[in-house]
């Protein structure tokens, strides 16, 4: 197998044929370019194929993580190629160029279901790191008159709900709630969120205000071809319990469904009850269970 840079012109087809043999994401080429768009200026990122007799039959990829000294790695072989040795030579591959970006650590990500992946990475050094569920709200068939009432209940204590004007401020919520995590990882920075949700036309931010404070937040993205990504719903620690995370996500799914959108995805660790039970009852299905694995660099 030959393994050289894919070339999007040429390659991106082929390559998300192979990515697909193991998951979804990303659906197709248009949401592949707006991730490379979306990208921090001089972010690593490095896309490899794997060649036999002109055919592409493994793909590698190396994108650095946004927040911390890291980066995502990722390597599929098409089914069919399997147990020839191409994975070792992907792998072989990705090391050298691990060795020259040279990050703190290194995360890679299988299907929950995929135990020979996981067995393979953990064989060269991979140890799992988090588990995700990845869920889907089809807006077509949800009634948002069965969550009114967490609306209610929370204009009943004092809190009010409002589109979030000031960028700013919705971004040092964003990072003090995207900072209280479960394994405490360095919020995202001002630039990200920038490319993220401020450059994204359409996107959704709703604000729960009480008095003069922020205490929580919903913002939703679009998502092609038609569909929006809840890039975060979040609750100030002190305020959670009360039905406020409820009545966020009621409202920016109801605003999207104005806009014409008609699915939400989101992605949650699996350890995190209340959020999912949430999205239970708003009729999120799974549609995939990911396990983030991490390997550390030598020191």
């Amino acid at each position: 197998m030959i393994v050289r840079p894919m070339k999007p012109e040429r390659d991106l087809d082929d390559y998300l044929r192979v990515v697909h043999q193991q998951d979804p994401f990303p659906r197709d080429a248009a949401e592949w370019w707006q991730r490379e768009r979306e990208a921090r200026q001089g972010a690593f990122r490095r896309h490899l194929v794997g060649e036999v007799g002109g055919e592409i039959v493994a793909i590698g990829a190396l994108i650095d993580v946004e927040t911390g000294d890291a980066v995502n790695a990722r390597l599929v072989v098409a089914r069919a190629h399997r147990g020839r040795g191409h994975g070792r030579t992907m792998a072989a591959a990705l090391d050298e160029l691990i060795a020259v970006r040279a990050p703190n650590f290194v995360d890679a990500r299988v299907s929950d279901g995929d135990q020979d992946s996981r067995a393979w990475a953990e064989r060269r050094g991979f140890r799992l790191h988090t588990h995700a569920i990845r869920s889907r709200l089809d807006l077509a068939g949800f009634d948002p008159s069965a969550h009114r009432t967490a609306v209610a209940r929370a204009e009943a204590a004092g809190v009010r709900f409002e589109p979030a004007g000031d960028m700013d401020r919705l971004y040092e919520l964003f990072a003090r709630l995207a900072g209280d995590t479960p394994d405490h990882e360095e919020p995202p920075d001002r630039d990200m969120f920038r490319r993220r949700v401020e450059d994204r036309e359409g996107f959704i931010a709703v604000v729960a205000v009480d008095g003069p404070a922020w205490v929580g937040a919903a913002i939703v993205v679009p998502q092609p071809p038609d569909g929006a990504w809840n890039e975060y719903t979040g609750v100030l620690p002190e305020r959670r319990g009360a039905g406020i995370a409820t009545a966020l996500k009621l409202l920016v799914a109801e605003e999207t469904i104005r806009r014409g959108r008609a699915w939400i995805e989101t992605i949650n660790r699996a350890e995190n009850a209340p959020m999912l039970a949430i999205n239970r009852a708003f009729g999120y299905r799974p549609v995939a269970g990911v396990l983030f694995l991490r390997r550390m660099s030598a020191s």
